[in-house]
């Protein structure tokens, strides 16, 4: 239970701390308003010095000067637009025999068409996972990044078969994940074969949509990504070898902690505008088939408030199409026109994919009858049968 009567000084000091930080922010963002006009203008000259720094921090890849906004093409119609999501019930070590379900969605729209859409969900009990075996663990065991990995090769495989069923000669077409495209849950595992293993199972998809030439997509809303930050924190000096020719070196300059992507392209971005595309540096594509490597912009969706920014990801080969890149950018933004600030398509397969308290408990008790008429007796902690029911 919680008692809101005891926080109330605790919110008190909350909200002394964030208008400090507000105050704090302004001058950050002035500062990253000088440090990015700088980076415009000498992007290449920044671009070879990063390169050859090799900054311990991810720094954002510049295709193109990095203060270039774009305004929204016109979306092509009739089109295509695809999506997938996904939900699990992940291994519990209170309940035996172990397993753990996944649920994947699928919809299609046919815009500018009276053709009906298509949305349905799959799901998928896990009981045998032959890559559990890499930890030389039980099933009930596996992390929780092994499964968020495993659901997110099966959102991209049933993506890629959306993409192929749905798909209309002559037709254009768009494929629209949720979430990041770049493997960044399964770094850490501490093993590096399985690591390997997922990346080659996961870009085998990817492949799919290269080798049909097709716009794929990805949306993080309300990302909390760095890239762009550290790379004017590069041209600022505060990481190391930083160019030591550009005007941008100021001793008592605020420095950039706490400031994210989206806060400094919000300074330039309009209403329905992209930024420059970037590549991403991350390790983990050094194990991506070439020309799947991924590069991301940013999309001023408009909506109260200002709106927000979206992150959208496309792998290269969608970045080196023009045409296939304007797609992308008119069909998010008018994917989250309809759906309020959020991709439609997106949301949509999100209502098909989540599994709700209640489903979850129906499929245990599902599990658990016809297990027992099998002669079999399914096995729940104390402590899972005391959450399930409070005495007090």
């Amino acid at each position: 239970m919680l008692d809101l009567r005891q926080l109330r000084d605790q919110l008190s000091d909350f909200e002394s701390h964030q208008g400090d930080r507000e105050n704090r922010r302004e001058a950050q963002e002035e500062r990253a308003r000088t440090l990015l006009r700088a980076c415009h203008e000498h992007w290449r000259q920044v671009q070879d010095a990063a390169k050859a720094a090799q900054p311990r921090r991810l720094v954002a890849e510049m295709r193109e000067p990095p203060a270039a906004t774009h305004p929204a093409p016109e979306r092509p119609t009739p089109i295509t637009v695809v999506a997938t999501d996904g939900s699990q019930i992940y291994p519990d070590r209170h309940l035996e025999p172990p397993f753990f379900l996944l649920n994947i969605s699928q919809v299609a729209f046919q815009y500018g068409t009276t053709e009906k859409a298509h949305l349905d969900a799959t799901p998928s009990l896990h009981f045998r996972e032959p890559l559990a075996d890499r930890f030389g663990e039980p099933l009930d065991t596996i992390p929780a990044e092994l499964v968020s990995a495993l659901r997110d090769e099966q959102e991209l495989r049933r993506l890629l078969e959306a993409a192929t069923t749905a798909r209309v000669s002559g037709r254009p077409l768009v494929a629209l994940a949720d979430g990041t495209l770049i493997r960044w849950m399964i770094r850490g595992m501490d093993n590096d074969a399985l690591e390997s293993t997922l990346i080659a199972r996961y870009t085998q998809f990817l492949d799919g949509f290269r080798e049909e030439g097709r716009a794929l997509a990805s949306y993080v809303s309300l990302p909390a990504s760095t890239e762009i930050v550290n790379l004017l924190r590069f041209v600022g000096g505060d990481l190391a070898a930083a160019p030591p020719d550009l005007p941008t070196r100021a001793p008592d300059a605020p420095r950039l902690d706490g400031l994210l992507d989206r806060h400094v392209l919000a300074l330039i971005l309009g209403p329905g505008e992209r930024s420059a595309v970037f590549g991403s540096a991350s390790h983990i594509q050094a194990e991506y088939p070439t020309g799947t490597d991924i590069a991301f912009f940013y999309l001023r969706v408009p909506g109260p408030g200002g709106g927000e920014l979206g992150r959208v990801e496309v792998p290269r080969w969608v970045a080196d199409d023009a045409a296939l890149l304007d797609r992308v950018h008119a069909t998010v933004l008018h994917e989250c026109r309809k759906g309020e600030g959020y991709p439609l398509a997106l949301s949509e397969a999100h209502e098909r994919a989540v599994v709700r308290a209640s489903e979850r408990e129906a499929f245990y008790r599902l599990m658990e009858r016809r297990l027992r008429r099998a002669g079999l007796e399914p096995t729940g902690s104390r402590k899972r049968r005391s959450k399930q029911r409070p005495r007090v």
